[in-house]
């Protein structure tokens, strides 16, 4: 299936979270060992994307508010079909349309609880560098991440961070 006006993307959020070291923030899917990714969600009607970053930070990583530096949204977008479509989507998308946020930790690490939800999303995490991501993050999230994780190197480099 193609991806075309007539079937619908999902508006979604995917998080580059950094923290004073210029370290990301990868978590590894509670049902799936191994597959390491960055935090992410779907965008709810009537709400900002910017909310929706603050609120998926907050479930997927137990992030508070308090511990959320500057968020800034990068020109990256990635578009994807899901190869199998979930329950929740079935009649209203086929995949999702993702923008990418840059977000500032600057909480601990102690800030950082995945168990704050009845639907925990990571089994675990680990702070990475950009090498570290290309490495072990999921195959097939890495060409949506690429745009990404070039205008971090370049804000990192330029020391826009």
């Amino acid at each position: 299936m193609a991806i075309s006006k007539k079937n619908k993307l999902r508006p979604n959020v995917c998080m580059l979270v950094y923290n004073a070291k210029g370290q990301l923030f990868l978590g590894e899917r509670y049902n799936r060992k191994g597959h390491w990714q960055f935090p992410q969600g779907g965008v709810e009607p009537g709400r900002s994307r910017r909310d929706t970053v603050i609120r998926e930070l907050r479930e997927e990583i137990g992030a508070p508010k308090r511990a959320l530096g500057k968020i800034v949204k990068l020109k990256a977008t990635h578009a994807y079909l899901w190869n199998k479509i979930p329950g929740y989507a079935r009649g209203k998308w086929v995949g999702q349309r993702q923008t990418f946020w840059l977000v500032k930790f600057t909480g601990s690490d102690r800030d950082i609880n995945l168990a704050t939800s009845s639907d925990q999303e990571f089994r675990s995490w680990r702070w990475c560098s950009v090498t570290t991501v290309r490495r072990i993050a999921a195959k097939e999230r890495l060409s949506g991440y690429k745009a990404a994780l070039e205008e971090f190197v370049d804000l990192k480099r330029r020391g826009g961070l």
